[in-house]
């Protein structure tokens, strides 16, 4: 994971790549990469949090009838601490 903060203390980018392979099988690996942007609106008691993921697996590479092997997501969650 990376960080960076566009505006200091209000936006910040971050980046995240993450990979799993259990080694059952040559094929059976599941990796993603993150993109997001954190804004502060209130330092971390209130913040806005978006992130894309893209996912792609090995195993369904491999075995078709289980869905699709590449999908994307966009998250996005509104966080209040007090």
């Amino acid at each position: 994971t990376a960080a960076y903060y566009l505006i200091p203390k209000k936006l910040q980018a971050a980046v995240r790549w993450e990979a799993l392979n259990p080694g059952q099988m040559g094929n059976d690996g599941i990796h993603s990469i993150t993109g997001g942007l954190n804004y502060y609106i209130h330092g971390d008691d209130i913040k806005l949090m978006a992130n894309y993921i893209h996912t792609w697996s090995d195993f369904r590479q491999a075995h078709p009838q289980l869905g699709d092997d590449q999908f994307d997501e966009v998250i996005m969650r509104l966080q209040l601490m007090f």
